[in-house]
């Protein structure tokens, strides 16, 4: 959620836009940048914030943070493994992710902070696999009632060996 005014933002918590050009209803590519071009930063909040919490969580491989080995989840590793052949293996994936997310948002997360910051529940749609590449849709619930359905397209590029 993107406010016009900084008295939109008092008292509630930010976050700075990592997936910009990303619309609620719209079908759209992202741009994973912080920053872009002739741009500066934007900052979000609400279910928009939520949302992104989201996808770092579920694209986070398991372990890679060195300070908190617990985070994320293994979704990405496994699909990346080429493990997730099926919409039913991406299916089965997703749920075991679901459970990590639930537990590492619920961790950070306090019982003061704003209900449409905080994490409710998430649900695969749809799922489209094509190749290297897999079309999910997501909806994500926050503790507020509010929910936002993300289409995010993820391709398959193999680990390097280190032979």
């Amino acid at each position: 959620m993107l406010y016009t005014s900084v008295l939109d933002y008092v008292g509630r918590t930010v976050d700075v836009l990592a997936f910009d050009d990303a619309k609620a209803q719209d079908e759209t590519l992202l741009t994973q940048a912080l920053v872009k071009p002739n741009q500066s930063g934007a900052l979000i909040t609400g279910i928009s914030k939520l949302v992104q919490r989201v996808l770092i969580e579920l694209l986070t491989e398991k372990g890679s943070l060195l300070y908190d080995a617990n985070r994320g989840t293994d979704f990405i590793t496994q699909f990346r493994s080429g493990l997730i052949q099926t919409t039913q293996d991406l299916t089965s994936a997703f749920a075991l992710a679901e459970l990590d997310i639930r537990l590492n948002l619920g961790l950070e997360e306090n019982t003061d902070d704003p209900a449409d910051e905080r994490y409710e529940s998430m649900e695969l749609l749809s799922v489209a696999l094509a190749a290297d590449t897999a079309t999910l849709s997501i909806k994500v619930n926050s503790l507020a009632g509010d929910s936002r359905i993300v289409i995010y397209p993820l391709r398959s590029t193999p680990t390097p060996s280190l032979n």
